[in-house]
């Protein structure tokens, strides 16, 4: 007969964490600004999705960029 051995999994609970309104602007503007980016056809998307290394480099670039007018749909 053999032995079995039992493994107990750890029970993962959903954490919440509290995300304060100018955090989720932040999240849905950057959201956005890459959204456009692509509709537009812009180069800057095209380096930033060939360049994974560089990837938050071109996306703080296209922040920069489509920052003002993004932020007002982000609110929304």
């Amino acid at each position: 007969m053999k032995m079995f051995k039992l493994y107990f999994q750890e029970v993962k609970r959903p954490t919440t964490s509290i995300i304060d309104r100018t955090d989720k602007i932040d999240r849905e503007t950057g959201r956005l600004a890459v959204q456009v980016s692509k509709d537009n056809d812009d180069s800057l998307y095209k380096m930033m999705n060939l360049h994974r290394k560089k990837y938050e480099m071109y996306k703080k670039k296209l922040m920069d960029k489509y920052r003002s007018k993004v932020k007002s749909q982000a609110r929304k």
